[in-house]
């Protein structure tokens, strides 16, 4: 009998084993299900963060291709304005050199008129001068 007690104490002893090395599996397996379970909840959590970044450039996307032509249209409005404004003064230049042209006419014409003058009143001096008094007789009388 002590050989079947020893025999029976070496099977519980291999089968205690035998669960102590269960559950040391049990206990990795477990260990290794609750990293698992971490990391796909840290993945999830930056899956979701990806996903909402996305959407937060998706939506800046949008709003950049919504403003880029509003600015566009903008600054294509300030073009056309300054290109107007910049008409009207070469309209105005223009006039004014015009306007100039005309006044420097006018002037040349009056100097030129004024000189005639000068030069008929000189001549007609000069004609007075040389010419003898003639005497008439109801002057004298």
């Amino acid at each position: 009998m002590a050989e079947s007690e020893t025999a029976d104490d070496e099977r519980k002893r291999i089968a205690n084993e035998r669960d102590r090395v269960a559950d040391a599996r049990d206990d990795i397996a477990d260990q290794r299900e609750a990293r698992t379970d971490a990391r796909d909840i840290q993945l999830n959590d930056r899956e979701q963060r990806l996903a909402n970044r996305e959407l937060t450039l998706d939506e800046r996307a949008r709003a950049l291709r919504e403003t880029v032509p509003d600015v566009v249209r903008r600054q294509q409005e300030a073009i056309d304005r300054s290109r107007a404004v910049l008409q009207r003064a070469e309209e105005r230049l223009t006039r004014a050199e015009a306007s100039l042209h005309r006044s420097r006419a006018a002037i040349q014409r009056d100097v030129a008129e004024i000189q005639r003058e000068v030069a008929a009143s000189n001549e007609g001096e000069l004609e007075g001068h040389t010419e003898p008094t003639e005497v008439t007789g109801a002057s004298e009388g």
